[in-house]
């Protein structure tokens, strides 16, 4: 009789991994498009199913217990191997798929609404899109193109310039960076709310309002504040979020101004509902921008050129 195997659920394994590597439940949440609060429940059952503490919690992040970290280690090297040999297998029998890495709020709210005009003129060709905020490892993640938010190699930014906290690619040997479009923050907030508080003329207005924050760009709203020559730290914060479609809901339900990357905007369900106070503002970019990310070799996927030109003849008609 064969013996049952005594293993715990995958999606609380998921959980835990994505939190043990980032030591934060808030970037876990956001890699995985899930609340900080169902990966805490996640961590919490795998936690009772051992009989150990996984996690220390402090007061804005975790660090792991040495039963967590052995236990991390485990976990990490099973999903990899598991996640290769998945990829592998798909591909076997067909050279049309092809596998698109993104962050996951653009390809919510950028790539995906757009996604139907390149499989219409691709037919031959399946995408796959994968969302993940880790650096990218074009080999390790069998990943074929990316779009990725971040600092270019040997590009120069000014002081002023609000950063861009995510790395792009662990290693950028035989990586080619073509340009998609500027980050550019701004606020946006509920028209009910800017009726019913009044006109906002200057930036140091903002500060009248709660600010609402984004895990993955926490230092947004400062570096968009002193770029507008306001140095005073916000006085009045509502709540910090993991994702930047939260982030857009939490502003759209009236609790407060959130700072949002301005291309995440139009294709955002609830867009009609939201203002943009001092849009007439000179937008300020980002120490940063959009990119796609590719290898250098295209052989490597024939469907990869396709892509390549579909995007940025996409990109170019958006800044346009």
């Amino acid at each position: 009789m064969a013996t049952r195997r005594k293993l715990p659920p995958l999606s609380a394994i998921r959980s835990f991994e994505a939190a043990a590597r980032y030591r934060s439940f808030t970037l876990a949440a956001e890699e995985l498009c899930v609340t900080q609060g169902a990966v805490s429940v996640q961590v919490h059952k795998l936690e009772e199913y051992l009989g150990k503490k996984l996690f220390v919690r402090m007061t804005r992040k975790v660090a792991l217990t040495e039963t967590g970290a052995q236990y991390y280690e485990a976990c990490r090297q099973m999903l990899e191997d598991l996640e290769r040999v998945t990829q592998r297998i798909a591909q076997q029998d067909s050279h049309s798929t092809l596998t698109v890495g993104t962050i996951p709020t653009i390809s919510m709210l950028w790539l995906m609404p757009r996604l139907a005009s390149f499989t219409t003129e691709h037919s031959n060709i399946d995408v796959r899109v994968v969302s993940d905020i880790r650096p990218i490892d074009m080999q390790r993640d069998c990943i074929d193109a990316a779009i990725r938010v971040g600092r270019l190699p040997g590009q120069h930014y000014r002081a002023i310039q609000p950063a861009v906290d995510l790395i792009m690619v662990s290693n950028w040997d035989g990586i080619r960076a073509d340009f998609l479009f500027d980050d550019i923050l701004v606020p946006v907030m509920s028209r009910t709310l800017l009726e019913q508080s009044g006109p906002i003329k200057r930036a140091q207005d903002l500060l009248d309002h709660p600010l609402i924050h984004t895990a993955s760009r926490p230092n947004a709203w400062r570096d968009w504040l002193r770029a507008h020559d306001v140095s005073s730290p916000p006085t009045c914060t509502a709540a910090e979020y993991g994702h930047f479609y939260i982030s857009l809901q939490a502003a759209q339900d009236g609790k407060g101004i959130a700072i949002i990357p301005k291309v995440l905007l139009d294709s955002y369900p609830g867009r009609n509902e939201l203002a943009m106070p001092l849009a007439d503002l000179e937008p300020v970019k980002s120490a940063g921008a959009y990119y796609l990310l590719t290898s250098e070799a295209e052989t490597r996927h024939p469907a990869v050129p396709f892509f390549r030109k579909w995007i940025l003849d996409i990109a170019r008609q958006a800044i346009h």
